[in-house]
């Protein structure tokens, strides 16, 4: 059996996501289905940018599709609301008996959250996730939807206010708030469901 270094154990995070290694097999894997890999003429359509700005904010931000690669970046500043996102427009999913995601990542060392929506809802189910600063591969983090917290514009909301219903999901996106300035840059390769 091959030895892997510490760097691809398994690191449980508090909100029970699982990051591992590219070469570090995991039970999931043979059972991954593919959901956003990027590819297609009109891949750019299909998502929108969400930046703090529309509360009085002045954080920058927005994605491009380039190589079949999605990448979100820009810049935080949290005299405001300190936030920029990218998502998904709604369209219909087929999520039955899904458990979550796979994302195949690189970032710059900063936690960044990824959402579920359901429908139009203002309600986003998020998770965070952190990344390496200058990562030498790819990484790739585990998200199972029953780690999704509901928020609404910032605030938690109780799990029996706004539940998440899986075959309801309509969208999926990519949020940066973890409360610090400069400059941000996360790179996605794909997003599969397990």
């Amino acid at each position: 059996m091959k030895n892997h270094t510490a760097s691809s154990l398994l690191i449980f995070f508090a909100v029970g996501s699982v990051l591992w290694a590219e070469d570090t097999p995991n039970k999931n894997q043979l059972n991954q289905d593919p959901l956003e890999d990027f590819r297609g003429e009109d891949v750019e359509e299909n998502w929108m940018t969400v930046n703090d700005n529309v509360m009085g904010g002045r954080s920058k931000g927005g994605f491009s599709v380039k190589r079949g690669k999605l990448l979100f970046s820009g810049s935080t500043n949290t005299n405001g609301g300190g936030f920029s996102s990218i998502r998904m427009k709604p369209r219909e999913m087929d999520l039955a008996g899904k458990k979550g995601v796979v994302i195949r990542f690189k970032g710059d060392g900063r936690t960044y959250k990824f959402d579920a929506r359901m429908g139009r809802s203002s309600i986003a189910h998020r998770a965070d996730f952190k990344t390496e600063a200058n990562p030498k591969g790819w990484q790739t983090v585990q998200i199972p939807f029953a780690d999704l917290t509901a928020t609404w514009r910032g605030m938690r909301l109780p799990p029996e206010r706004a539940k998440l219903d899986v075959e309801k999901i309509s969208g999926m996106g990519f949020m940066i708030y973890d409360k610090k300035d400069g400059p941000f840059e996360l790179k996605v390769d794909w997003i599969k469901t397990y």
